[in-house]
């Protein structure tokens, strides 16, 4: 593998696919400032041991080892440890070199260089961090300047000339090391910018396809709610129309019944008007409380029930409506037979339970168990007669069976104290 190829893969360790933009390029940077620092340490360690400053070459030698190890750690994606090995090596190097040789071997310049440090190791939002790394920098560099006012620092083992040598040397590298990081540090902001960049294009650009999404849906929806009001209108419509027809057919049988004086006939066609009625009400109810599809079965039943109890109570005697309902919707088809089933067995109750001139109760209950609709209608009156319309061979039990399989459900007669039905079905 070639030079440029080492470098590449060096640069790039600890890089994955799943990294966002800033951290993988910070993670370049870092990863370039330790290739940086080794290249100046290696110089460094040559020369000192060529001067036989052995001092200084174990020092570098000593950061050299921290900046490879902060290489190996950026592999393995501990990157917070390779940053503090940064802080800790360039921090010993330069503390070390500067106590060891003194301020005029110029090595505390390469302290100017800490903040680009600092900013190049952390983002803006790691402030403690930033805070301690300059914590690091400042703290050493106050221990020097009390140490060098206090002639602490004064180094008899190197010549006045080869200091002065070794300033010029290291304002120079301290120079480059500067020029070098903001080099660094302006190649990832401009990295990141671009890349922020590209990715503000495409969050404008789908924002405009989501804007377009949302006007195209707010149209829909417009056309959507004006054509369910128009289906509202013509479903409220067709009850009322429905309703009015069965007043007309009720009012038809009315002028039937002005035409028989045959007790039976109108008997058959009082029977007939009040399941006309019944129906009615179901038309009425859909289109009167503005809900089209389904119907609130208990304010149903109170209102059915009254009407029952104006056209077949007998004025001689004091029936009580005791009704238990809970609030319960069921849909027109559901409604529809168990209305009409009702109208028979409560009917039946107002004409046969009663005997004249005695006060009698009618208990309707309506509950809702799951799924499960649940109603008992019981009276206290004489009970079953064999001779009456709930015998097995009357039109009333055929017509009650009859709306009972309509619902798929279950209903049972039982005669204690009166009469008691129970029948179950399924909302759904």
């Amino acid at each position: 593998m070639d030079l440029a190829g080492v470098t590449y893969s060096l640069v790039n360790l600890g890089i994955r696919e799943d990294q966002g933009a800033e951290i993988s390029s910070r993670i370049r940077v870092i990863n370039k400032f330790n290739l940086l620092c080794i290249s100046y340490s290696i110089p460094y360690i040559i020369l000192s041991i060529s001067l036989k400053y052995y001092l200084s070459a174990s020092v570098f030698f000593v950061g050299l080892f921290f900046y490879i190890i902060s290489l190996e750690c950026n592999k393995r994606t501990h990157f917070t440890t390779a940053k503090f090995l940064i802080l800790f090596a360039t921090n010993f190097s330069v503390f070390s070199l500067s106590f060891f040789y003194g301020f005029e071997s110029g090595f505390h310049l390469y302290y100017f260089t800490s903040p680009l440090i600092v900013f190049s190791l952390f983002s803006f939002n790691e402030l403690k961090k930033i805070l301690f790394g300059f914590f690091i920098y400042l703290s050493s560099i106050a221990i020097l300047i009390y140490f060098n006012q206090n002639g602490m620092l004064e180094n008899n083992s190197m010549s006045k000339s080869m200091l002065t040598l070794l300033y010029s040397i290291n304002i120079f590298l301290a120079l480059s090391f500067c020029i070098l990081l903001v080099a660094y540090f302006s190649e990832f902001n401009n990295r990141i910018n671009l890349e922020l960049s590209s990715i503000n294009k495409e969050l404008e650009f789908k924002n405009d396809l989501l804007k377009a999404e949302i006007t195209e849906r707010k149209l829909t929806e417009i056309k959507l709610n004006t054509l369910l009001k128009d289906k509202e209108i013509l479903l409220s419509e067709t009850h009322h129309r429905v309703k009015n027809n069965l007043a007309v057919v009720s009012g038809m049988l009315d002028l039937q019944a002005l035409m028989y004086d045959d007790p039976k006939i109108l008997h058959i066609l009082d029977d007939s008007r009040g399941r006309i009625k019944t129906m009615s009400l179901i038309h009425e109810s859909l289109y009167k409380y503005d809900n089209l599809s389904h119907i609130e079965f208990g304010r149903y039943l109170a209102t059915l029930t009254e009407e029952i109890k104006k056209a077949h109570c007998d004025p001689s005697c004091a029936v009580e409506l005791q009704l238990n309902l809970e609030e319960i919707y069921i849909n027109v088809t559901k409604a529809i037979p168990c209305g009409l089933l009702v109208n028979e067995v409560v009917t039946n109750c107002f004409k046969h339970a009663f005997i004249k001139g005695h006060e009698g109760k009618i208990y309707i209950e309506l509950k809702k168990y799951g799924n499960s609709c649940s109603m008992i209608i019981r009276d206290n009156g004489k009970g079953i007669d064999p001779d009456s319309s709930l015998n097995p061979r009357s039109l009333g039990i055929t017509l009650i069976d009859a709306f009972a399989r309509q619902l798929k459900g279950h209903h049972q007669f039982s005669n204690d104290h009166g009469t008691t039905l129970k029948l179950t079905f399924d909302i759904l």
